[in-house]
């Protein structure tokens, strides 16, 4: 097993870089984290494309309705997770699959690796008592980070998600998408939102920074 480079802190905020293109390997100093999202990617990653990643990788396997860009089983999935588990920090699965990848679960717990989970809303930001719900739902579960990204149109959308990272139970990571995906990702990183994420080599998502453009705004605010 590679040895793992350091770990993700959970007492402050980190800048995450997203690895969808083979070029956003080799583009990971001066962030926190890098997820490699495995299910963009053209070919699987190599182990020579791991070891370019200059900082803890946060690995990360969708499925198409969940936001991912293959039509991938969950036994597809799980094998995946399987075998590039030995080479992340962390491992990012959405919340309502979590009970389909038990196995996975325990295996990342028994190996010390982070697990994330996520819930996204591509549409709108629901309602507090919904968005409190989802976070409970992760800490029952015994999740080391709730991420919560929503689609964020008006002030009221991005107060909402403020108010509740404000009440957080634990480590919470949130971000907004759309009209003002960009502004409330900097302002919920400076309020305590753990993982906070940008892209390497290419755009990937509407409001999103780069991921070394946002880690030096982050610096300055």
């Amino acid at each position: 097993m590679e040895k793992k480079k350091k770990q993700i802190r959970l007492d402050r905020p980190n800048v995450v870089g997203a690895i969808h293109t083979e070029g956003g390997f080799s583009q990971t100093s001066g962030i926190d984290a890098a997820e490699v999202r495995v299910d963009l990617l053209p070919d699987a990653p190599s182990r020579a494309a791991f070891a370019q990643v200059a900082c803890p990788i946060i690995l990360t396997v969708r499925r198409q309705d969940e936001g991912g860009g293959r039509d991938w089983d969950d036994a597809q999935r799980r094998a995946l997770y399987g075998k590039y588990l030995p080479k992340a920090a962390a491992i990012d699965l959405e919340l309502r699959s979590l009970e389909a990848f038990d196995e996975i679960v325990d295996l990342a717990r028994e190996k010390r690796r982070l697990v994330i989970a996520s819930y996204h809303d591509f549409e709108k930001t629901p309602s507090l008592r919904v968005l409190r719900r989802v976070e409970a739902q992760g800490r029952e579960a015994g999740i080391d980070i709730v991420k919560i990204a929503t689609k964020t149109e008006s002030p009221a959308d991005v107060a909402r998600l403020l108010e509740l990272q404000a009440s957080a139970t634990g480590p919470l990571s949130v971000m907004g998408m759309g009209t003002l995906g960009r502004a409330s990702r900097l302002l919920f990183a400076k309020a305590g939102s753990v993982l906070n994420y940008g892209w390497l080599d290419q755009p990937q998502v509407p409001g999103q920074w780069s991921a070394q453009e946002f880690g030096e705004l982050l610096r300055r605010a």
